[in-house]
């Protein structure tokens, strides 16, 4: 067997690869479990002084200015959004246009196996040339074959979302980050056609064509979507500041603000958001295990001489010949112990069994190196 000086030196570069993959995977650990619980106990402040408005007379002398409210009722649109090239009028909070180009695309393969619609022949690599609907410019100056497949450098019509300017629920305005958060857009179909005869309306897609079906390259399409519409049921979790809403911020300077569709109360508001924060912590979790995993894989031989040495890791030593099942108990206890230094500040239990799941491998494997007498 290789001393640990020889693997060292045989294997320095995967092994300080797996170190830079084993410190990211730390690190994304521990800001994903810091991150998880601030905004849980943000969550925890807000939920507590929380105030659930029901639009009464009595609750104009309350006085919620400054406090965090909880908001529930049908959207309210000041001015329509519109765009009048296109015919469109819409009360909504915000209103969409993406532009996309008909426009040439260069793929490439190493091998030809059929013809295209333009190809081109070097060595061993094919050259491919479609046209295709694409929502940003292709540069075809990088192209193999420039002749022939030449792009516009620029959109004539740019993408673009508007904004309301007054958007209320009840009588209380939404702040600029509240209308922000406004993101499930919705296709808008019509079927009014613009004035300019030279915009074609198909399907609900507007087209600066000649011919719809036979497009040529530079010709754009515009699609229009939507996202909350007037009279749509909407829940908001925020501060008052005046008669507008804005985020909260906790005392620990952790920013709260939740918007989601429908007529909720505040209790399905808060589950709904605890229940999107942990699909996303889980996420990363998965990310900083993983990247740990491949960290400990690049470093299975130095962990095995390394655990060898000492009488109580022997158990924990990867077989050198089925070495993923060691990596993976590795991998698990260094993540889970990871979690637990992050949460045994603030949430003594939750770190106590983090650790205690993440030291479970250890225990199960050494539980039978010490030898038990029985006292008379």
């Amino acid at each position: 067997m290789a001393t640990l000086n020889e693997t060292l030196r045989s294997h320095w570069l995967i092994s300080l690869f797996g170190l830079i993959l084993f410190i990211a995977g730390s690190t994304v650990l521990y800001w994903n479990e810091g991150r998880t619980l601030h905004n849980t106990m943000a969550l925890d402040e807000a939920h507590a002084d929380i105030y659930s408005v029901r639009f009464t007379e009595e609750e104009q002398e309350v006085g919620l200015d400054g406090r965090i409210v909880h908001l529930s009722g049908p959207i309210l649109v000041g001015e329509p959004l519109t765009e009048p090239d296109y015919n469109i009028q819409l009360l909504s909070v915000k209103l969409r246009r993406k532009v996309q180009m008909y426009q040439w695309v260069e793929e490439t393969v190493e091998h030809n196996y059929g013809e295209s619609v333009g190809t081109t022949q070097s060595d061993s690599r094919t050259y491919y040339y479609t046209r295709e609907w694409r929502d940003k410019i292709v540069d075809s100056r990088n192209f193999y074959n420039r002749h022939g497949h030449t792009n516009p450098t620029a959109f004539p019509i740019e993408s673009h979302v508007q904004v309301a300017d007054a958007v209320y629920i009840g009588r209380y305005e939404l702040g600029a980050e509240v209308k922000g958060k406004f993101s499930n857009y919705q296709e808008l179909t019509s079927d009014i056609r613009p004035e300019d005869s030279s915009v074609k309306l198909h399907l609900g897609i507007y087209y600066h064509t000649n011919d719809v079906f036979n497009p040529e390259v530079g010709d754009l399409r515009l699609l229009f979507s939507f996202a909350g519409m007037e009279g749509e049921m909407y829940s908001v979790v925020g501060k008052l500041s005046g008669n507008k809403l804005v985020p909260y911020v906790t005392s620990r300077g952790v920013s709260v603000l939740l918007v989601y569709p429908g007529g909720l109360t505040v209790h399905e508001v808060f589950r709904l958001e605890a229940r999107a924060q942990v699909l996303n912590t889980w996420w990363w979790r998965f990310i900083g295990w993983l990247l740990i995993f491949f960290g400990v894989t690049c470093n299975t031989k130095i962990l095995r001489l390394l655990f060898l040495r000492v009488q109580l890791l022997n158990v924990l030593a990867p077989d050198p010949q089925f070495p993923v099942t060691g990596n993976l108990l590795i991998a698990f206890s260094l993540a889970l112990t990871l979690a637990a230094v992050a949460w045994v500040l603030h949430r003594p239990v939750i770190g106590a069994c983090l650790f205690l799941a993440g030291a479970s491998p250890y225990v199960w494997f050494t539980r039978n190196l010490v030898d038990y007498q029985r006292l008379d």
